[in-house]
């Protein structure tokens, strides 16, 4: 059984929870900022006096390359989170979508063919079709993955993960409005051979492995290999949202003299199975959230809440039990540095394929068939030594192709869309840092993108049909033009407490839809307005970070059904995904991030995170064939001035969601974590943990219905890691989703054009548990 959480309960812990940080933060602001002591250097190992690094009661520091340059995490003057490699396994991130429990700001929501979507303080995309691009980058290695399906697959050999939050427009660019996630794989070494293994046993029929062997070829030569292989079945009754893949990753470094670098990178990954499948929300089953899709429970259901006069159709089908994955990624990169006595140069060429086939039911049949191929290069110049100015300047190139074969199978309605389209970015960049005085700073940045897209697609549409539709071409080519900045200021409150504020513009490239007719949206901007404190206390015991934003989001993208131009004069429109630009919001709040640790065996963490996100003007048409009226919770009325009219009874109806909050934006969300290590007299060790998920409720969907909100919830999880004495080898059992609740990803009508009001969501694992174990050497 799952367990219910009621709101009330839900409200209570999140009061308690900005209270418990605020107390955190005050406490450790009332100590005065003293400097840090430097944690002795390691000593060789088995030198005498070596002291091991458990025993150190001090935070770690984490180096980043948020900014395109390394630099500590607490020296970076903007907002960005890092989880390290250990820390990934440890909580069993295992792709994009389980940050969601690591990280407060940011929400993962799968959607069909297993595609997740990014959500960052709030901003995301709803990636409906081929034609949809994220509003949050994800970078694998330096490399932005252009397709969102491109985003699974290579959470194994990694070094960390980079959370930067709110646009990133001057170093980033394009699609990167919302911010940017940097997944960074381990790269090979030099010094030593060294190899390791992860075997994971679980419910669910789970088994997974990874493993990594670095082999140093001379002292400048070194290879390193990589791989991963995941089977389970699926959390849903009848096999959906099942994880099959299997992945590799090779990489050569060679640096054969001092000022060169070279790096070289392939990857694969595959991915089957029967892929994502959705439930009814409201739940077909309340005692069981997980049935599929196809099971009798849900078909049951699902037929109970069509019309009557659907009944009359032979053309009306259930979701079957034949939907299936069989994506394929690859991609190929260089790495090439060369340190001049001023600067540095970085250059990156890369080329990357996306080969998506699946069938999904949601709970009509959805059948994809896409190539993806895209080209990109950057090349980076960073100023090196000392002085006052720092610099970076840099330009980039990239290109896509993409074909799609799309056919929705929408109850009494199939759609088919036959893309072909092409994307051409370039763009030059570049921000520098001047040191007033040895304790403040000022940053300005800019960035010119240029980007031309074009498609030459074929779209067609039928109702009540028992044969295909007929398809009609189009061709449209568009330009878009963007200037994106940034200004910025820092200074050193103390030797260890840096104050900060930003501000900064990013955007979101403009693109295309299905339609017969006007089929293009422009790009979406937004501007952010950001002050922060980071700090480290005790004597590096105690880490608060926190920092205030406030977005202003115009243009919007979203994606959703709406009446989309067929060419057919006997029916001129017909409810298609399409993406098109959407009033304004304003998104406020702040985030708080806290780590203490309290004895050398003791480390406790606090992120919490608050967002009032509203829609100051927020209108769309929503398209209904039987002229019902629209099932969303804003107002609305039949929309005046349509040219051409719809046929009766189909009728366009105007909604006005103005004032409403964004959707998978949570105003309360934390995470809070405990771990304690138990020391054993033969040099081992056991570490038991704990982290609490705690989220209040949001909307899951654009028609703001009662039944697509996610209440309030909190998530539990545990894990126990045996150490052996020399650190060859662990084994962690672990328990994820103790309470076994069904959140939520994202919730959608899709038959919502026929007034029938029936809602589909995608939720996430139900409690998981396991045994991990990793040998090294």
């Amino acid at each position: 059984m799952h367990r219910i959480v009621r709101p009330a309960t839900a409200a209570v812990a999140l009061l308690l929870t900005p209270a418990m940080g605020a107390a955190f933060a005050s406490t450790a602001l009332a100590q005065s900022a003293q400097p840090a002591s430097v944690p002795p250097a390691p000593a060789a190992a088995g030198a005498k006096g070596a002291v091991p690094a458990a025993e150190t009661s001090q935070l770690e520091d984490i180096v980043v390359t948020a900014e395109r340059r390394e630099q500590s995490l607490q020296n970076a003057p903007i907002a960005v989170s890092a989880l390290g490699g250990a820390a990934l396994k440890d909580a069993g991130v295992a792709d994009v979508s389980d940050l969601t429990r690591s990280v407060p700001s940011v929400v993962i929501a799968p959607a069909a063919g297993g595609v997740p979507q990014v959500y960052v303080r709030g901003i995301g995309t709803f990636a409906s079709n081929q034609y949809a691009e994220q509003s949050v980058a994800v970078n694998l290695d330096g490399i932005y993955i252009s397709r969102p399906a491109g985003a699974n697959g290579f959470f194994y050999d990694i070094q960390r993960v980079e959370v930067l939050k709110g646009p990133q427009g001057t170093l980033y660019g394009r699609n990167a409005s919302g911010g940017a996630v940097n997944v960074l794989p381990e790269t090979p070494k030099l010094d030593a051979l060294s190899a390791a293994a992860t075997l994971d046993i679980g419910n669910y029929n789970l088994r997974k492995g990874d493993a990594y062997v670095n082999v140093p070829l001379s002292d400048k030569v070194a290879l390193r290999a990589s791989g991963m292989v995941i089977d389970r079945k699926g959390y849903l009754t009848d096999g959906y949202n099942d994880d099959q893949g299997q992945a590799g990753r090779l990489q050569l470094l060679l640096e054969p003299t001092e000022d060169w670098r070279v790096r070289l990178s392939g990857d694969y990954y595959h991915r089957g199975g029967k892929g994502s499948g959705q439930v009814q929300y409201p739940y077909a089953d309340p005692d069981n959230p997980w049935v599929g899709p196809s099971d009798p429970r849900e078909v049951a259901a699902y037929y109970a809440g069509l019309p009557a006069a659907s009944a009359h159709s032979p053309l009306i089908e259930n979701a079957k039990t034949n939907g299936f994955i069989d994506d394929q990624f690859w991609g190929t990169h260089a790495e090439i540095s060369h340190d001049f006595s001023f600067a540095t140069l970085t250059v990156i060429p890369a080329y990357r394929e996306v080969h998506e086939d699946y069938l999904s039911y949601i709970p009509s049949a959805f059948r994809v068939e896409s190539d993806s191929a895209q080209k990109s290069v950057e090349a980076r110049l960073a100023s090196s030594g000392g002085g006052p100015l720092t610099w970076l300047a840099g330009v980039y190139y990239f290109t896509e192709d993409v074909t799609a074969n799309q056919d929705y199978d929408h109850w009494v309605q199939e759609t088919v869309i036959n893309s072909k389209l092409t994307d051409e970015t370039t763009a030059a960049f570049g921000q520098l840092t001047y040191a007033l005085t040895d304790s403040l700073r000022l940053t300005t940045g800019g960035r010119f993108t240029h980007e031309e897209k074009t498609q030459d697609s074929q779209f067609g549409t039928a109702t009540f049909s028992p044969v295909k539709p007929a398809l009609s071409g189009r061709a449209d080519d568009r330009i878009w033009n963007a200037a994106t900045w940034k200004v910025g200021v820092d200074y050193d409150v103390a030797p260890q407490s840096l104050l900060y504020a930003n501000i900064g513009t990013g955007f979101k490239a403009g693109g295309f839809f299905a339609s017969a007719g006007p089929d293009t949206y422009n790009p979406e901007h937004l501007t952010a307005y950001s002050v922060g404190l980071k700090n480290r206390f005790w004597d590096n015991q105690v880490q608060v970070n926190v920092e205030a934003f406030d977005y202003e989001y115009r243009d919007q993208q979203i994606s959703y059904l709406a009446p989309s131009l067929t060419g057919v004069s006997s029916f001129p429109y017909a409810p298609v995904f399409v993406t098109q630009n959407v009033g304004r919001s304003r998104i406020r709040g702040f985030e708080v991030e806290g780590r203490w640790k309290a004895t050398a065996q003791d480390l406790l963490t606090a992120n919490v995170q608050y967002i009032d996100s509203r829609y100051t003007s927020f209108t769309y048409n929503y398209f209904s064939n039987f002229g019902a009226p629209p099932s969303v919770g804003c107002p609305s009325s039949v929309a005046t001035g349509v040219n051409p009219a719809p046929v009766a009874p189909s009728t366009i109806y105007a909604v006005n969601c103005s004032g409403k909050p964004g959707t998978n934006a949570p105003r309360w969300t934390a995470n809070l974590g405990y771990e304690h290590e138990f020391r054993f007299a033969d040099g081992s060790g056991l570490t038991a943990a704990a982290d609490v998920y705690l989220s209040a409720s949001y909307y899951t969907a654009y028609d703001y219905l009662a039944e697509q909100v996610q209440g309030g919830y909190h998530m539990t999880n545990l894990r126990l890691t045996y150490n052996a004495a020399d650190d060859r080898w662990s084994v962690t059992g672990y328990v994820n989703n103790v309470e076994n609740q069904a959140v939520v990803n994202t919730s959608y009508q899709p038959n919502q054009a026929f007034g029938n009001g029936l809602n589909y969501a995608n939720i996430r694992p139900p409690r998981t548990y396991g045994v991990r174990a990793t040998v090294h050497y």
